[in-house]
C-alpha cells in the first residue's frame, strides 16, 4: 500500500468507495442535525420573560423540537448501521478475492494475490468501523445537546408560570 488515499480507495476496492460515500451523507445528517440543535438553543437563550400566554408555544416548540431530532435521529442511526456492515461486505469480497488467489497453481502471483486480497478485506473492515465509531459519538453529543434545549424549554415554561402566580 504506498499511504495516498487514491491507492488505499483503489486498493479496498468499490465497496470501499460506497463506505466513502456513505461517510459523506452520514456526517453531512450529523453536522446538520448540530446545527440546528445549535440554532434552536440560540434561540430559546433569546427568549425570556415569556409570560403565561407562551405556555402553549413553548409546548407547540416542545413537540417540534423533539420530533425534528427523533426523525433525524433514526435515519443518522439506519446509516451507522450500515457502515459496518458495508466494511463486512468488503470483507467478505477481500476474502473471496484471497481465495480465489490461493486456488492459482503459480506461486508468486498466489502470494500477490492473497496479500491483494488481505488488504481489501482489512480496508474496509477498518473503513466500516472509523465511519460508524465517531458518527456514534456525534450522536450522543446532539442528544446530549438535545436534552439540554429541552431543559431550557421546561425552565423557560416553570419562570412563564411564576410570573403568573406572582
Amino acid at each position: 500500500m504506498k499511504g495516498t488515499l487514491a491507492a488505499v480507495l483503489r486498493e479496498g476496492g468499490p465497496v470501499l468507495w460506497t463506505n466513502l460515500a456513505l461517510a459523506v451523507l452520514l456526517y453531512g445528517r450529523c453536522c446538520g442535525l448540530l446545527l440546528w440543535i445549535s440554532r434552536a438553543r440560540r434561540e430559546l437563550h433569546g427568549v425570556s420573560g415569556a409570560g403565561a400566554e407562551m405556555i402553549p408555544a413553548l409546548h407547540r416548540w416542545q413537540d417540534e423540537f423533539q420530533a425534528f431530532y427523533q426523525r433525524q435521529r433514526l435515519v443518522i442511526a439506519a446509516m451507522i448501521a450500515a457502515a459496518p456492515l458495508l466494511g463486512l461486505l468488503g470483507t467478505v469480497g477481500g476474502m473471496i478475492a484471497t481465495f480465489e488467489s490461493l486456488s492459482n497453481r503459480r506461486s508468486a502471483m498466489a502470494i500477490e494475490g492473497l496479500a491483494r486480497g488481505i488488504s481489501e478485506a482489512l480496508l474496509n473492515t477498518e473503513a466500516g468501523l472509523a465511519v460508524a465509531i465517531p458518527a456514534v459519538l456525534l450522536l450522543y453529543y446532539g442528544h446530549r445537546q438535545m436534552q439540554k434545549g429541552l431543559g431550557q424549554l421546561v425552565q423557560l415554561e416553570d419562570s412563564a408560570r411564576g410570573r403568573t402566580l406572582s
